[in-house]
């Protein structure tokens, strides 16, 4: 799903947990699977999911 950073911050990632099984925040930036969709940076995605409207089969 594409997102602006700022939104993404909101979301929880399913890789980021607690020492009791919560889970966290999405930390954009900051995750090796953070993946920009233009030069200006303002719009980005998970990479963990695959590329936004490529649905593979």
């Amino acid at each position: 799903m594409q997102t602006a950073e700022s939104d993404a911050k909101f979301k929880y990632c399913p890789l980021l947990k607690t020492g009791d099984d919560k889970m966290k925040m999405c930390q954009t930036t900051m995750c090796m699977m953070w993946r920009w969709l233009d030069r200006e940076r303002e719009v980005g995605y998970c990479g963990l999911a695959g590329k936004p409207g490529s649905a593979e089969k």
